[in-house]
């Protein structure tokens, strides 16, 4: 699916008279904003134990018809993070309190294919992930456009220079290539239980100043979802985990970097990375 045409009003020279026209007085002729925001999200999952999942890669390049793309409009896009404020905790069965969404046109830019590689020392590919547009189902008529995702094997290499590509596509006729530093994986998780709750610990990333998060999972569907800066280690109390004796707790570091690229203002690639892991108590 094509995204919305974004149409500007055009004022009229008339020279004859040395007069200038109004604007015309359409719905279509709002103005619409230039740039659009990328988000790119890339996530990685190991454990429990030996266990490793494929990398998932999801990208949406982002513009409203009125106004900045803000945080509202990356919730209706599906490209906005849910999470509890740092140092809390909240039980799946709450919602974290988000304001009312305004009705408002979102479209998804259709940028040509798309592809993220992971640099060697000499800043050659070593390893690819191509992606093609994928229309963006709405039932509602709210967003229009296209999407991105694939998984792989290895997406990316822990440290090393992560490259975006775009080829240029009908929304974005010129492409753009940019590159931005990975974070380190998350390892050595432990999770230790004690009258009080459960102590759990992780490698802590010395130059990071990432989010973490982590999820305690029951038998079959996440309990409860906690945050907190990387330093390394959370205690959640007894209290938040009810009557729950055992099931897997998943370690998430949240890194960021951001980018600008001609027609992108501001454009982010989010790394996603967890470490699964079982507990008793």
């Amino acid at each position: 699916m094509r995204s919305h045409l974004l149409l500007t009003g055009a004022l009229a020279s008339l020279t004859a008279v040395g007069c200038v026209a109004p604007p015309e007085d359409r719905p279509d002729a709002e103005a619409a904003t230039t740039t659009a925001t990328a988000i790119v999200v890339v996530e990685r999952t190991t454990g429990p134990g030996d266990a490793i999942r494929g990398d998932a890669v999801i990208a949406r390049f982002v513009r409203v018809r009125q106004g900045s793309v803000d945080e509202q409009a990356l919730r209706i896009a599906g490209a906005a993070w849910e999470l509890p404020a740092a140092g809390t905790c909240v039980a799946a069965a709450q919602d974290i309190a988000q304001p009312a969404l305004q009705p408002r046109s979102v479209d998804l830019l259709d940028v040509g294919v798309l592809t993220t590689s992971t640099l060697d020392g000499s800043y050659n590919a070593a390893k690819s992930t191509v992606m093609l547009p994928r229309s963006m189902p709405d039932p509602t008529g709210v967003v229009s456009g296209v999407f991105y995702s694939a998984r792989s094997a290895e997406a990316f290499t822990p440290t090393a220079r992560l490259q975006l590509h775009t080829s240029g596509g009908p929304d974005m006729p010129e492409g753009f290539r940019v590159d931005v530093a990975s974070p380190h994986d998350v390892g050595d998780v432990r999770v230790t239980s004690a009258p009080s709750g459960l102590d759990i610990g992780w490698d802590v990333d010395t130059v990071s100043s990432d989010l973490v998060y982590v999820d305690v999972i029951g038998q079959s569907s996440r309990i409860l979802r906690c945050s907190a800066l990387d330093v390394g280690q959370l205690s959640i109390p007894a209290a938040s985990l009810g009557a729950i004796d055992e099931g897997m707790v998943s370690v998430h570091r949240l890194h960021r970097e951001s980018f600008r690229a001609k027609g992108i203002e501001p454009g982010e690639i989010r790394f996603d990375l967890a470490r699964v892991v079982a507990f008793h108590r």
